[in-house]
């Protein structure tokens, strides 16, 4: 059985801004590290949809919301929802962010 991970545009908008502000701050490489990690855990939540934890939003359609930390990148929240086979990956998002005013405010897809 294969699993996969779909990123939705939001998510990708935050993993190329993120990646932006890294490549600034840092460099190149740390950048790109950051990519290769976000999709590196991607793939692991796909064949492990219940690594992480429950989100606690209390918001309507979002019950099934699950958040895991980006590998090697722990400050780096992926806000995901497990699908039969794989998962649908959010948002990508700093832990220090208040989430429940984000998902107030721009919602997750």
């Amino acid at each position: 059985m294969s699993f996969e991970y779909l990123v939705k545009p939001k998510a990708g908008i935050d993993l190329d801004l993120y990646a932006g502000y890294l490549a600034e701050t840092a460099n190149l490489d740390v950048a790109l590290r950051f990519f290769d990690a976000a999709h590196g855990t991607f793939a692991l939540l796909a064949t492990q949809r219940n690594i992480g934890w429950r989100s606690r939003a209390k918001y309507p359609g979002l019950e099934s919301l699950r958040v895991c930390r980006v590998s090697e990148f722990e400050e780096m929240l992926i806000l995901y929802r497990p699908l039969t086979k794989g998962v649908e990956i959010l948002r990508v998002v700093h832990g220090s962010r208040n989430l429940r005013a984000l998902l107030r405010r721009e919602g997750l897809e």
